[in-house]
């Protein structure tokens, strides 16, 4: 129920032929950065999505689930690539949305448009996308739910002379936040949290190398922790 798929017909009756998957909510079968069969998010529930064309370009609009519910939705939207046999090659999930390109890697930016949240090890509890309030208040989303050994990820921003990195949080927790361009590489840097019950900004002097590249935050320590936003300098 994570992937939305395809068939076509010339006729619209009958002997459709399978296309395959426009997209997947947990990007199975994307092989670009990590193994095809690996869900990089929960593979839960409907999607309820459509394609359209908006100015010449194609989009695929589709819904994920939040707050650990199949009840509680945010809209997203990939810009997709029809072939002119009519094909339509399986999309990366990213945190893109309609912007069609890289997001500008300065400036703070919600960490609702997460587009992979996983986990590293077993028992690790899932992060999930929330809000203050009811569903339907009109209140940023954040991302909470975060154990050790839960990652939290976006793709892509454009970087360029990164050099540091701030996080908002809040939770019972004790920990840090260890910063990489791929949720299996290298880490670039380290940001200690502490306990807060109220939003908290931690930072650290992070050196993140000029290109487009993809940003994870791997928590690593006791507790959950709650990621509200983060601010590349």
């Amino acid at each position: 129920m994570h992937e939305l798929c395809y068939a076509t017909k010339k006729r619209p009756l009958k002997n459709f032929k399978y296309g395959g998957e426009i997209g997947s909510n947990c990007d199975k079968n994307i092989s670009s950065y990590k193994l095809a069969e690996k869900p990089m998010n929960l593979p839960n529930a409907n999607n309820h999505g459509s394609i359209i064309e908006i100015n010449g370009n194609w989009y695929v609009f589709y819904h994920r689930h939040t707050n650990g519910t199949w009840y509680s939705r945010q809209g997203c939207v990939e810009q997709i690539k029809i072939s002119p046999s009519g094909s339509i090659k399986q999309v990366e999930i990213t945190s893109q949305g309609a912007n069609g390109k890289p997001l500008i890697g300065k400036g703070e930016y919600p960490t609702y448009i997460a587009c992979n949240l996983f986990i590293l090890e077993k028992g690790a509890s899932l992060p999930i996308i929330t809000q203050d309030g009811k569903d339907g208040d009109e209140e940023i989303g954040y991302v909470t739910n975060i154990s050790d050994s839960s990652g939290v990820g976006f793709k892509y921003f454009e970087c360029k002379n990164i050099s540091k990195v701030k996080i908002k949080t809040r939770g019972y927790n004790s920990g840090a936040f260890e910063i990489k361009t791929s949720w299996d590489g290298d880490t670039l840097g380290i940001i200690p949290i502490e306990f807060s019950n109220v939003w908290k900004e931690f930072s650290a002097e992070i050196s993140i190398p000029d290109g487009v590249h993809a940003l994870y935050f791997i928590y690593k320590g006791t507790g959950t922790a709650t990621l509200g936003s983060f601010t590349l300098v």
